[in-house]
């Protein structure tokens, strides 16, 4: 499991013109559309489960490289 803060997994994944903002993600976040957890009052996102998306055999390659 790779764990990202929200902010560096949007500047990862988005360039400025398509950002989504930190409220829009943590909805995305509160409802599931996105994987991920909240520690504190500090959201991270599972990367490889993002990546994955739902794709069980994809999820494991990924964990275990």
């Amino acid at each position: 499991m790779k764990l990202l803060t929200a902010d560096k997994w949007l500047q990862k994944y988005f360039d400025d013109t398509s950002r989504p903002s930190v409220a829009k993600l943590q909805r995305w976040l509160r409802d599931g559309k996105i994987p991920g957890k909240r520690v504190g009052g500090t959201w991270f996102i599972d990367e490889d489960e993002w990546l994955a998306d739902g794709d069980l055999l994809v999820e494991r390659v990924l964990k275990a490289g």
